[in-house]
């Protein structure tokens, strides 16, 4: 590549043919300074359509706020040209005037570029000789297969790829760009099939969506909600039926006065009834709909083409690998961001109608629904080559009143377009792990286990307490006893409490809550029978229980042996004790029988039986010996479904975990936190490349810094990472979360709770000059003045005198003989493993030691981040000496090269802020 100077194009590869202004691929060179702006298939047609025309305004706005040079690269596809015969360049740029004036002063500008990159749509460009004269007369634009955009960084030339994307594509791939009679699947497709389905409502929508491979499923759901749901309604007639053919029985009961009596009780018989009609239609149809759609769903419309982006990132990792920052393409219509190893890969989007399934409620089939897509993505220099994905939907208002009604609510993006990740820094966009998603379904049926397990507690005990049908009783006692429905009425209370208790346990995910509720709701579906028939009851508590059993996956805590051995422990404590009540009662009262048979009886009592009397006639002992029953049984419990202890690795194994964990954060820990993962007090989790440090308090999992290890293995490992905490039953809490991995975090179900921001010195421009820095400025000179001075250490290789002369020091500014802390501080001085860390150590006139602060690496920022910070309180000391120590370790980072000295943490800045 040759050729020097901001925006400069230089063509690389063969050379077009004669008379055709298209290079294979073209180099723009960038300054660190500039932005290029990268979308793509815009589809222009020759008449305005919604999606283009709220583009047009979205990008006409961009580029309205520009600043300094840059470049605009189309990714392809801008054009339609397949889809409408006889279109051309020029009548696309008519139809969109706004569009076509900003892009064409955007090029005008110097130092500022525009490339059009031939896609599929717009193939013709490549070798029609016409419009890339057009596009370089009305844009000011050149014409390329790919564009390579070259960005002087401070580490040198670094090279971010654009192309878009059809090569990957078979069924839309063209072997020969420049041949005109290359007609791929895809164009006798959209030039033969779509110009005759757009005429069906079914159909209409097929070459909006973003997986042609979903043409089955498309056509199923439209039939569902739009042929299907235009006509529920229908529905009512069958229970208006049932209702009609009731009236007659109505009519003669009210008749008879001696019936009177029973009218209530036949009208609710007749309301539960139209009810559980109105149920089981409802039921049928959502069986209707979901065998509908199964039977509809498989078919195809033949292999349209993977509109998937694997294909692409996959190679955009080998070239990354090979030294490319990075490769952006397009043709899929779905943005995203993604880390790879070395660099990002990137997809544009859109900027079109984009069809795409969102899930629905009361498990009905998905929901297809149109909406207006815009998107690109935008590369500048911040230290690194750094890609920022925009992103922008409204919804295109076609949706039916059913589809609406149904369709789950989904996350939502901006209406306008807005930066949705940035690559380095996020783990991407969207974040893609299906672990993680499991994760939050599981996490749902754990909080709506616990709800509808408490819900049918409290159904039973009111259930219990209310007297059961005369006629239902009647029956009931033709086979049983009169006694059966009172003990199963008590059985009943029992169960009952039982569920409340274990509800906790489900919510926390508890296999052993799991197994004891499905029993405990079996067991109360037998009893509410043999209570009084309660045949509603039952079925409800057999269905919750099958419900249960469905997800019993959600519930995966299992107690270990030490939880199983402690509920042991207590249940043989409790039985020593029934054996030391019976032995005192037996000597106390003189009572007749044996110990062995006072023991039975007093341990019948404390389950609740009282078939047998007590060897005491005490008024208190019965309550209490149950009271102490029902202790046992609670504390067992506990035991059971606590959390599991944490049990730190021994000292030899805590050593090789540090070890290894110390190599991870020194090649991927560059947050201004990442360093502290390495507090004696930690324990650590690898997965892959990652590590991910925490400490268990109170049964609570406290994860602090953010995981370190490569961003494309931040969502697996953080899965794995929670389906371990889950396993012990942890819940997990992040403290000091980095705003890069919140995408990661809420895509687990974990919610975010703001607390402060980063305080970061920017050491290149820093300055005490100006009057807002008037105070500082006063502060610094006054200890200046003074006589201070400032030196810099490794504290790896300290001068033993000097340590031992710090540590002094640092115990009489803090409480207590331990350095405490959990997220933003190391908890130990001067440890020779601890290398390439920074000392700052600030000398009095005297030449005595005063203050110090001690800074860890942080790659992140080209700089250091604050571990302690320290000052003698024995004397009396100049005010502001610590300011001094932070304005001279600034300029000394300036001195360096270096760019930035974290302060740790501003809490609720931007509250203060207003």
């Amino acid at each position: 590549m040759t050729g020097v100077g901001a925006g400069m194009v230089t063509p690389v590869g063969d050379a077009a043919p004669s008379g055709v202004a298209v290079s294979d691929r073209l180099t723009v060179r960038l300054p660190a300074d500039a932005t290029a702006l990268v979308c793509g298939d815009l589809r222009l047609g020759q008449a305005r359509s919604a999606a283009s025309s709220r583009f047009e305004r979205d990008l006409v706005g961009r580029l309205g706020r520009w600043s300094g040079p840059g470049g605009v690269v189309l990714n392809g596809d801008v054009f339609e040209l397949w889809g409408e015969p006889g279109g051309t360049v020029g009548g696309a740029l008519d139809a969109h005037p706004a569009l076509t004036a900003a892009l064409r002063d955007f090029s005008r500008e110097p130092g500022r570029e525009l490339v059009v990159v031939v896609g599929d749509h717009d193939a013709a460009i490549a070798w029609d000789g016409v419009s890339a004269a057009v596009v370089a007369d009305r844009l000011g634009g050149r014409c390329a297969l790919s564009v390579d955009l070259c960005f002087d960084t401070p580490a040198g030339p670094r090279v971010v790829r654009c192309e878009h994307g059809h090569a990957f594509d078979p069924a839309n791939a063209l072997r020969d760009p420049r041949n005109p009679l290359d007609s791929p699947l895809g164009q006798h497709i959209v030039q033969e099939v779509l110009p005759h389905v757009r005429g069906n409502p079914m159909l209409a929508d097929a070459g909006a969506l973003t997986d042609p491979g979903a043409i089955g499923p498309l056509v199923a759901s439209r039939l569902v909600y739009r042929r299907l749901g235009s006509r529920v309604w229908w529905l009512l007639l069958p229970a208006l039926l049932a209702l009609a053919l009731r009236a007659p029985f109505m009519v003669r009961l009210l008749a008879h006065s001696a019936a009177l009596a029973r009218v209530e009780r036949w009208l609710l018989i007749s309301g539960i009834t139209l009810v559980a009609d109105l149920v089981l239609l409802v039921v049928l149809a959502v069986l209707l709909a979901r065998t509908v759609y199964a039977s509809l769903a498989g078919s195809r419309l033949g292999p349209w083409g993977s509109r998937l982006n694997g294909p692409p990132k996959a190679a955009a990792a080998a070239l990354c690998e090979a030294g490319l920052a990075g490769f952006i393409t397009g043709h899929t219509h779905r943005p995203e961001l993604a880390a790879v190893a070395g660099g990002f890969y990137a997809n544009s989007g859109c900027a079109t109608r984009a069809v795409e399934a969102r899930r629905a409620r009361w498990f009905l089939p998905p929901v297809f629904l149109p909406v207006l897509r815009r998107s690109w993505v935008e590369v500048d220099v911040a230290q690194q080559v750094r890609a920022r994905l925009v992103v922008g939907e409204s919804p295109a208002g076609e949706a039916t009143l059913v589809e609406r009604l149904v369709v789950r609510r989904h996350r939502s993006l901006p209406d306008s377009p807005a930066v949705v990740a940035t690559v380095p820094g996020q783990a991407g966009w969207p974040v893609q792990q299906e672990a993680l998603a499991r994760r939050v379904r599981y996490e749902r049926v754990r909080r709506r286990a616990a709800l509808t397990v408490g819900g049918m507690a409290l159904l039973n005990l009111a259930s219990a307490v209310t007297p059961p049908l005369r006629d239902r009783l009647a029956a009931l006692l033709e086979w049983l006893p009169v006694e059966a429905p009172q003990a199963a009425a008590a059985g009943v209370v029992f169960v009952s409490v039982a569920l409340l208790l274990v509800a906790w346990g489900l919510r926390r995910g508890r296999s052993l809550a799991f197994g004891v509720a499905s029993g405990l709701l079996v067991a109360s579906a037998v009893l509410h029978l043999v209570k009084g028939l309660d045949v509603g009851e039952a079925l409800l508590a057999v269905v919750v229980a099958g419900w249960l059993l469905r997800h019993r996956a959600a519930f995966p805590t299992h107690p270990d042996r030490g939880q199983v051995r402690a509920a042991v422990a207590v249940l043989l404590a409790g039985g020593a004790l029934v054996v030391a009540v019976s032995l005192g009662l037996t000597a106390a009262t003189g009572a007749p029988g044996t110990t062995r048979h006072a023991a039975r009886v007093v341990a019948a009592r404390m389950v609740g039986a009282t078939a047998a009397p007590l060897p005491s006639s005490g008024r208190l002992v019965e309550p209490a010996l149950t009271a102490v029953g029902c202790s046992l049984l609670l504390g067992s419990g506990w035991l059971l479904l606590r959390p599991r202890r944490h049990r730190r690795p021994g000292a030899a194994q805590h050593r090789a975990d540090l070890a290894r964990a110390r190599a991870v954060v020194r090649r991927y820990g560059g947050d201004t936190l990442g360093y502290f993962a390495l507090r004696s007090d930690k324990t650590w989790f690898f997965t892959g490349d990652c590590v991910v440090a925490y400490q268990v308090r109170d049964g609570v999992c406290l994860v602090s810094p953010d995981p370190i290890g490569p961003p494309e293995q931040w969502a697996d490992a953080w899965a794995q990472f929670l389906a371990f905490a889950d396993r012990h039953g942890w819940p997990v809490t992040v403290v000091g979360a980095a705003e890069g991995w919140l995408p990661v975090y809420q895509a687990a179900g974990l919610r975010p709770v703001y607390l402060g921001d980063e305080a970061i010195v920017d050491c290149g421009s820093f300055s005490l000059d100006g009057r807002p820095m008037k105070g500082l400025r006063s502060a610094y000179r006054r200890v200046q003045r003074a006589g201070y001075t400032t030196r810099f250490y490794d504290p790896a290789t300290l001068p033993p005198a000097l340590a031992d002369e710090l540590r002094r020091l640092s115990t009489q500014s803090r409480h207590g003989a331990v350095e405490r802390g959990f997220s933003m501080t190391l908890s130990r001085l001067f440890d020779p493993a601890d290398a390439g860390l920074l000392l700052t150590v600030a000398y009095g006139p005297d030449g005595r030691v005063d203050a110090f602060c001690q800074w860890t690496p942080a790659a992140d920022i080209a700089g250091w981040s604050l571990d302690v910070m320290r000052r003698r309180s024995d004397v009396e000391l100049p005010n502001g000496l610590t300011d001094f120590l932070i304005i001279d370790t600034v300029q000394h980072l300036r001195a360096r090269g270096q760019w930035g000295l974290g302060l740790n943490f501003a809490v609720m800045r931007s509250v203060l802020a207003g």
